[in-house]
């Protein structure tokens, strides 16, 4: 049968934009098209053959117009899908990490809700062809309103009507919080707030209770045959602090902070507990380098955890100032629990530690958000061969400087570093440093400690002078401790001993509270090559003080000022050299920064003090007394011997310092950025008038300009 034209295009659709009606009608549920009822007809999408196009044709029969349905070619059918529709999510798993924290736990709880929800809506039970027939020839819903129909179709077309924007006083005051409630913020200040007092209060305090540990334990740690001096149970947390600072770092960067900083809290809780009931020497030098791992940990996983749950503005400047100003008072409280216990409860300072470690592990698990960062799109590695190098070089020639003084006293007349104990660790620890000096620069694809954190100007100087600084500084504190306990220095018959001994360096802990307070004046005063130059000096008066004034000490006109000197010293130098870090580093570098200014504390305080010791030993062996009888001759030329090798370490301490000083003086300068901050804040709108500059705000105001101002200073200089 032949069809006219009219007959062959009487069948084409005109084609016309959609409205709203049909977009309600072919809006279809999900579980619908998962229904096998709902569509029985489905086809294959295979491309119908040219040889075999659609009939067109319509036949009129009674009066009435019919088309022509047979096909002659006809697609396969798509397999039916299950009779159940399975949900389009996952299903949230039960994990380690789901576990870690409550409020992962409530997190895992909640998505687990949102997932049951969801899936009750995907889920369609099979039901009768009969009833699903009549489904089917069922009325229509209504259609949609125009108005929700508009807004839906916000995310595809332009809206002719813009939304009014709010006021921009009401966004600055929009604060988002990561934090369930404003307790559980208090409580994750309190356990960062913790961990510093913690790093400071094992450090200054153990200073005290080392001679009671050895006393109990029945064991004078005293140079000599086999024994690695006086200092090594001290020096030990600094030495494996400084050693694997740089791996945790990198670590919490890689793996996030929470996870660490728990492992390090409870690591210190345990390690803490067991030198109260154990008292051999060994369990002590044990539990101080375990000490020093666990600090290792939570030090660099604080700054990452506020790093992530606060944006940078006054409320993560006013948490990290919380942070900074717990360092005093965990210096001054080591110093007056360890004054004030007895020597037969001395164990108590260790159990005081072990219950805040705990305290603080408990609090961070039930305050601690999750952190929903993506560390792999970071693209950060670790570096394990570096990271052994560096740490077996430190530990190796720190164990060489520590067991020369011992090896020096077997025979008088050889000196120690030709021992093979003592040459054959130093040796092998420096090898092991320059096999690490070449892996960082030109092996590893992502070091621990690149090259390029050295390159801006004053950098490499500023390090070496701060290393001299903090070296003098431990040398002081430790030395300073058992000098004033001697009864020829001061006027007490005993000495300076328990509670007295901690009051008397109340002004370190008076001094770095006002220094935390007036830090960011000075910064913005007082030019920061000014700054740098005065607290060289005063880390040189600090020790010199004690070596050059008669005894016995006058506590005010002496040893005061010598404490003031100490407190002004440290605090200016750690302050400014972060300040220096900051303005010249690029972002990716700026948790370097404060790793980097801990490592220099605790590696220089690690080597200053087996230094102290060599010295020591040689100074009380150029002068000698005859001991044969013990008269008061002999007992008055024993102890100006021994306070002779007391002022040579202060002399070492005080020439460590000058050096530093003349280090700062010829190399050392600071960036413009830096010294540009008052003004740029000034200038800079507030969002709220109690915003007010703080120290934090001067370093962390450098990041983004510092490092763009680095090459316009090395022009001007």
């Amino acid at each position: 049968m032949s069809r006219t034209p009219l007959q062959r295009h009487s069948s084409l659709r005109i084609l016309r934009r959609p409205s709203d009606e049909d977009d309600a009608l072919l809006t279809v549920h999900p579980a619908l098209l998962a229904s096998p009822h709902s569509a029985p007809c489905l086809r294959s999408e295979l491309p119908r053959p040219h040889s075999h196009p659609p009939a067109r044709s319509l036949t009129r029969i009674g009066g009435e117009v019919v088309q022509d349905t047979t096909d002659a070619w006809q697609a396969e059918p798509l397999s039916p899908p299950s009779p159940i529709a399975r949900p389009l999510l996952s299903r949230p798993r039960a994990s380690f990490q789901r576990l870690s924290s409550l409020d992962n736990l409530i997190s895992y709880r909640e998505e687990k809700a949102q997932w049951k929800r969801d899936s009750s809506l995907l889920h369609v039970e099979p039901t009768d062809p009969e009833k699903q027939a009549e489904d089917d020839i069922s009325p229509l819903p209504a259609p949609l309103p125009s108005d929700r129909h508009s807004e839906a179709s916000d995310d595809t077309l332009a809206s002719t009507h813009p939304k009014p924007t709010p006021p921009s006083s009401v966004v600055a005051k929009k604060h988002h919080s990561n934090f369930r409630s404003f307790a559980a913020e208090i409580g994750f200040c309190f356990t960062i707030a913790a961990t510093q007092f913690l790093g400071e209060y094992l450090i200054s305090g153990f200073a005290i209770a080392l001679p009671e540990l050895a006393y109990r334990s029945n064991t004078v740690i005293e140079l000599g045959q086999g024994t690695l001096g006086t200092f090594w149970p001290a020096s030990l947390l600094s030495l494996i602090l400084s050693a694997t600072l740089l791996v945790f770092a990198r670590l919490a960067d890689v793996y996030g902070g929470y996870g660490l900083y728990m492992a390090g809290l409870i690591w210190l809780g345990v390690w803490t507990l067991i030198p109260g009931f154990c008292t051999s020497v060994l369990i002590l030098d044990v539990s101080r380098a375990m000490q020093g791992l666990a600090v290792a940990a939570f030090m660099p996983s604080t700054f990452v955890m506020v790093s992530t749950f606060y944006e940078t503005g006054p409320r993560k400047n006013f948490v990290l100032g919380l942070y900074s100003g717990c360092a005093p008072l965990g210096f001054f409280a080591g110093f007056l629990t360890a004054g004030a216990l007895a020597p037969a409860q001395i164990s108590w300072y260790f159990w005081v530690a072990s219950a805040v470690a705990f305290a603080a592990a408990i609090t961070a698990y039930l305050t601690v958000p999750h952190d929903w960062t993506d560390r792999k799109q970071l693209g950060l590695k670790m570096d394990w061969l570096g990271a052994f190098l560096i740490t077996a070089g430190l530990i190796l020639v720190s164990y060489a400087l520590a067991y020369e003084p011992s090896a020096d006293l077997i025979h008088p007349e050889r000196n120690g570093f030709s021992y093979p104990a003592v040459y054959g660790a130093f040796t092998s620890g420096m090898l092991c440093l320059i096999a690490a000096v070449w892996v960082e620069g030109w092996y590893a694809k992502c070091p621990l400690l690149p090259f390029d954190f050295f390159r801006p100007k004053s950098t490499s100087a500023l390090c070496f002078a701060a290393l001299c600084f903090y070296a003098s500084y431990g040398v002081w504190l430790y030395e300073s401790l058992e000098y004033l306990q001697d009864p020829n220095v001061t006027k007490y018959r005993f000495g300076v001993q328990g509670i007295e001994l901690a009051i008397w360096y109340t002004p370190t802990a008076v001094g770095g509270l006002i220094l935390c307070v007036v830090g960011a004046s000075l910064l913005h005063i007082v030019r920061l090559e000014v700054l740098i130059l005065l607290s060289g000096l005063a880390w040189i008066g600090a020790p010199l003080l004690l070596a050059v004034c008669p005894l016995p000490l006058n506590y005010w006109a002496v040893v005061v000022p010598s404490m003031l000197c100490a407190t002004l010293g440290i605090d200016l130098t750690y302050t400014l050299t972060l300040v220096h870090f900051s303005a010249t580093q690029p972002k990716k570098y700026q948790g370097l920064c404060g790793a980097m200014c801990s490592i220099l504390v605790n590696l220089a305080i690690s080597f200053s003090l087996p230094l102290s010791e060599i010295i020591q030993t040689k100074a009380i062996r150029s002068r000698s007394c005859d001991m044969s009888t013990y008269s008061a001759e002999a007992r008055i030329c024993a102890d100006k011997v021994v306070n002779w090798g007391f002022r040579s370490m202060f002399v070492y301490a005080a020439a460590s310092a000058g050096l530093g000083f003349v280090v700062c003086v010829l190399f050392v300068r600071f960036p413009r950025a830096a010294a540009r901050e008052k003004a740029a804040d000034e200038e800079r709108p507030r969002e709220t008038s109690s915003e007010s500059p703080t120290l934090v705000d001067a370093v962390e105001g450098a990041d983004g300009e510092g490092a763009g101002d680095v090459e316009s200073v090395r022009q001007r200089d």
